[in-house]
């Protein structure tokens, strides 16, 4: 998922669009696309800093760049989401498949940042 589309993402449970987002593997490549078209509004989450500080240069850098494997985290609710294969599976517990998930965060905890480990809230196993 290209680094522009994270600032339209809102958590599925309590509705924040505050996430923070974890890459463990970023590829790039040629995106046709008009960086001043799809500049960032809000949030820069490949610099992690308000879009209005990034210059446009940083912007046609960044359209290139595809989040292929990461986590993001909801600073309000603490729930986690993989990104896996580029996309970002954002479903609510109920619905996502929670022991495959625990697994695949739990194969790569050791490059999630320990404040954000903090923040993250674990889902009950026992009913899967």
């Amino acid at each position: 998922m290209r680094y522009y589309f994270f600032e339209l993402l809102a958590c599925p449970v309590c509705k924040s669009p505050d996430l923070v987002l974890v890459e463990f593997r970023v590829d790039e490549s040629r995106a046709n696309v008009d960086p001043a078209k799809v500049r960032c509004r809000e949030t820069c989450y490949l610099l992690r800093r308000p879009a209005a500080q990034v210059p446009l240069e940083t912007c046609a850098q960044c359209v290139n760049k595809d989040v292929i494997e990461g986590v993001l985290v909801c600073r309000s609710c603490g729930r986690w989401y993989p990104i896996i294969d580029g996309i970002p599976r954002m479903l609510d517990d109920k619905f996502r498949k929670v022991k495959e998930d625990v697994a695949w965060l739990t194969s790569h905890l050791d490059r999630v940042p320990e404040d954000v480990r903090k923040l993250m809230k674990w889902p009950s196993l026992s009913s899967q």
